[in-house]
């Protein structure tokens, strides 16, 4: 009898040490991101986004990572920024490519930053820290330094710049140097026009 009331209180001494381990609060700590977050966002990881005007693409944009704050209309950060934009017919026109970017809630402008290298159809280069693009104007903008390779190998640099959207004219706003290489031999050969 001393025997199965001492089982029995074992059981129910077993019985309540697991009881109260499973009321214990965790040791493990709770989940915390990484940086912090002040308002919920949507975050989309090795995505795309496409824009049409009617039927016709007029730009696609691939990223390792799209986020958006939900409190935000619209803006959307891009991490990296791989943006092709086509012209009228769907032929690829221009390709973008840079550190990071923001489209802006209306899809009117787009704002890239970082390394920013731009290859346009008819084989110029571009590179600058930060470039904006706006829509109803179809213009093209920055503030910093901005290189220019033409497809004869010039070079172009300045601070600041204005230019069409496919970058057939452009000036710049200060600092202006340039290099042209073979430009004697492009102007006996009449290669180049003074006008």
């Amino acid at each position: 009898m001393i025997f199965k009331d001492l089982c029995s209180l074992s059981v129910l001494l077993v019985a309540c040490i697991l009881f109260f381990e499973g009321c214990a609060p965790k040791k493990d700590p709770i989940p915390m991101a990484k940086e912090g977050i002040d308002t919920p966002v949507q975050q989309f990881n090795d995505a795309s986004m496409y824009f049409y005007n009617m039927q016709k693409i007029q730009w696609k944009l691939d990223a390792e990572m799209m986020r958006k704050p939900l409190n935000d209309t619209g803006s959307i950060l891009v991490v990296p920024v791989r943006l092709v934009l086509f012209d009228s017919i769907g032929a690829v026109r221009t390709r973008v490519m840079a550190d990071s970017g923001l489209v802006a809630n209306d899809m009117e402008s787009y704002l890239v930053w970082g390394d920013v290298l731009i290859r346009t159809r008819d084989s110029m280069v571009v590179r600058t820290q930060k470039l904006r693009w706006l829509k109803k104007t179809r213009k093209v903008e920055s503030d910093t330094y901005v290189q220019i390779e033409t497809k004869k190998g010039d070079v172009l640099r300045g601070k600041g710049l204005d230019a069409t959207e496919d970058f057939s004219r452009f000036s710049f706003k200060e600092d202006v140097t340039g290099a042209f290489p073979d430009f004697k031999r492009r102007m006996e050969n009449k290669e180049e026009s003074m006008f």
